[in-house]
């Protein structure tokens, strides 16, 4: 247990020390938030009787599983719009009905949100995750909910429907954080200590997934982590995914992320370029040139049959005033939320989602 101060405030977060023996853990949150906790799982596997043991349900004491009983409850919450927070205190109030008697950490990005209140119940989780872990199961440790804004979806729907791009991807973790600034974004406090790992040092662990689909997942991939896993991928002639791409990170390997798509090896590459209107982008203090050079890339990839997606901000609020940024044709998603960055002066509404072939011809 600790005491941190952000730009949200000053609170108390536990730590993995603080966690109990057996724990069930449930994901309301998205893949980087996911899968961090899923590398801790998979480390404490190794550790054999020693270790912690996470899983994807509840062990009641009278259950007959083999499994100790559940003695920690983790819920890994987003905060990126109000929606999302209810989603996540929703769920976490229905565990406290169920099982009052069991401790509940929130971990993810709300918990780092000390300007939201949560319910006296609810004990603050900082970040946990481990670097450099082959992760042996992916599935079997977390409660992976589906995406709040679309209940329906099932297992075996294809990739690109609504919420399930890379959810059935291997997560092949390159790092975490980012030193961004634009004015809306939260990850660069609340997303822990910022992180960037050696590509060169998990050629085995992409080879050994490579056959089932691999996304490389980071809350912002630098330029060199880009480059060396295009140079990865090409060398030994396996595709590759892409998430959380700057368009400035983009623009800078071009050639050879060019490259790669050429070979057909390059499968999916999400950028988010939040709008195509430089109003916004100066609101948000995103980079205007960049965002523009890279929306004439994204064609030019999609051309050699990669699969494009992004992110986007429906309507921006500065000072009171809206900036419309999509009408509501282009607006491919009825999910709509209010997202709380900064309190109730800084307010905005989001559209967060994928965008793929026509759809982003369509936008950009």
């Amino acid at each position: 247990m600790k005491e941190i101060t952000n730009r949200f405030g000053t609170g108390i977060l536990y730590e993995e020390c603080d966690l109990g023996k057996n724990i069930y853990c449930v994901c309301t949150a998205c893949m980087s938030v996911w899968s961090d906790f899923l590398s801790f799982a998979n480390a404490e596997v190794s550790k054999g009787k020693e270790g912690k043991c996470v899983t994807p349900y509840f062990v009641g004491n009278n259950s007959n599983d083999v499994l100790n009983p559940t003695d920690t409850i983790v819920v890994l919450g987003c905060q990126v719009t109000d929606l999302a927070i209810y989603n996540d205190l929703k769920t976490a109030e229905e565990l406290h009905e169920q099982h009052p008697n069991t401790p509940i950490y929130i971990g993810g990005c709300l918990a780092q949100r000390f300007d939201i209140e949560l319910p006296s119940y609810l004990k603050r989780l900082d970040v946990v995750r481990k670097e450099y872990i082959d992760l042996e199961y992916v599935t079997g440790f977390i409660d992976y909910k589906k995406p709040f804004w679309n209940r329906e979806l099932k297992e075996n729907d294809g990739e690109f429907a609504v919420g399930n791009l890379f959810r059935h991807m291997y997560p092949l973790k390159i790092g975490a954080g980012c030193h961004g600034k634009c004015k809306y974004c939260t990850i660069r406090d609340t997303r822990g200590e910022t992180y960037h790992t050696d590509a060169y040092l998990q050629v085995k662990e992409f080879l050994d997934h490579a056959d089932d689909g691999v996304v490389v997942i980071s809350d912002s991939p630098t330029v060199q982590q880009i480059k060396d896993w295009c140079h990865i991928a090409i060398r030994y002639n396996k595709p590759i995914s892409f998430r959380n791409v700057e368009p400035q990170n983009a623009n800078a390997c071009r050639s050879e992320l060019t490259s790669l798509a050429h070979k057909g090896l390059l499968n999916i590459f999400h950028c988010p370029i939040q709008s195509k209107y430089a109003g916004v982008l100066r609101a948000m203090n995103r980079d205007i040139s960049q965002t523009f050079r890279y929306i004439e890339f994204a064609q030019d990839l999609r051309k050699h049959g990669t699969k494009v997606a992004t992110n986007i901000i429906s309507d921006y609020v500065v000072d009171g005033e809206v900036i419309h940024n999509m009408n509501d044709d282009s607006k491919p998603t009825p999910y709509r939320s209010r997202r709380c960055c900064f309190g109730a002066d800084r307010l905005r509404l989001n559209i967060t989602d994928v965008f793929t072939e026509d759809t982003l011809l369509t936008y950009i």
